[in-house]
């Protein structure tokens, strides 16, 4: 089972230099460098992002000359932010094939995290994951899509229902990553308390998304914790499968374990749980070698 485990991005300024330098150590899964008028030396960002074992994406606004800046080797992606049309994402696609051609990276290696910014975007979601197989993850642009339909955002009052429901339904129907952050931090992000954020991401993640943009270093740690099954759905999942299994060998499909009944449909979910957890595992390790490289090589 091959799983996508990027629980946090971190959003980081390119043009913060100690920002930059120091993303590494929050532990994200990936980090992102916005892109803003000071280009300065995007292979140095992207190393010194990428120390820790995270994957390095760069965020754009004017495709074209952003791209022209961002596409280096080292570089795991693009971030699109307002993404409204299915071109632009195609758009985006063609200049990266080219980049790639010229810059001695891997053809079709560099992949599109998509944020939809306008009501039309999440009308026409099929068509822009349907863009460019690159597109690995999609989501909202939040405060984007408010401005774009003229919403006040009020935290009380979530606007976004049906746009994230949407976004998760055809997301998953794609074999895409949807991501976001549940209401009303995707909207109005803000420094909160582990706990609280980590609820936040909780609900998100029972929402369906896969991932979470982490506009505060703070955000990190909860968020990945969020995302990760903890070690008692772990047992718990082992113990489903066992008794599964041992049904199977007895000669039934539905055994009672702890007063509630396994069959199928538990099993298949116990299954996948264990592969989260062994791919959460799995990406943390990479992350803490890279860490103790580090560390070794001074």
């Amino acid at each position: 089972m091959n799983i996508l485990i990027r629980r946090s991005n971190l959003l980081v300024p390119a043009a913060d230099a100690a920002a930059v330098r120091d993303a590494w150590r929050h532990g994200a899964d990936a980090i992102t460098l916005a892109l803003g008028n000071s280009r300065g030396s995007m292979e140095e960002a992207i190393a010194a992002a990428g120390k820790g074992g995270a994957e390095v994406f760069v965020r754009v606004n004017a495709p074209k000359e952003d791209l022209e800046a961002a596409v280096r080797p080292g570089l795991r992606g693009i971030v699109l932010p307002q993404v409204d049309t299915a071109a632009e994402v195609a758009q985006a696609a063609d200049i990266i094939a080219g980049l790639e051609r010229t810059r001695g990276i891997a053809p079709g290696s560099l992949e599109i995290i998509a944020l939809l910014a306008t009501g039309r975007a999440v009308w026409d979601i099929r068509s822009i994951i349907a863009a460019s197989p690159r597109l690995s993850q999609i989501g909202l642009n939040e405060p984007g899509l408010a401005k774009s339909l003229d919403i006040a955002l009020d935290p009380a009052i979530d606007p976004f229902v049906y746009a994230r429901g949407r976004v998760v339904v055809e997301a998953i129907a794609a074999k895409v990553g949807p991501i976001g952050m549940a209401y009303p931090l995707g909207a109005i992000p803000r420094e909160l308390s582990d706990a609280e954020v980590r609820k936040v991401a909780t609900n998100s993640k029972n929402l369906g998304f896969k991932g979470t943009l982490c506009p505060y270093p703070s955000w990190v740690a909860p968020v990945n914790a969020a995302y990760t099954p903890t070690p008692e759905l772990v047992t718990w999942n082992k113990r489903v499968r066992e008794a599964f299994a041992a049904g199977v060998a007895a000669g039934t499909a539905a055994v009672p374990l702890d007063g509630r009944m396994i069959d199928v449909p538990v099993d298949e979910w116990a299954i996948v749980v264990l592969a989260m957890s062994e791919a959460c595992a799995k990406r943390d390790a990479e992350k803490a070698a890279a860490v103790n490289r580090l560390r070794r090589d001074g």
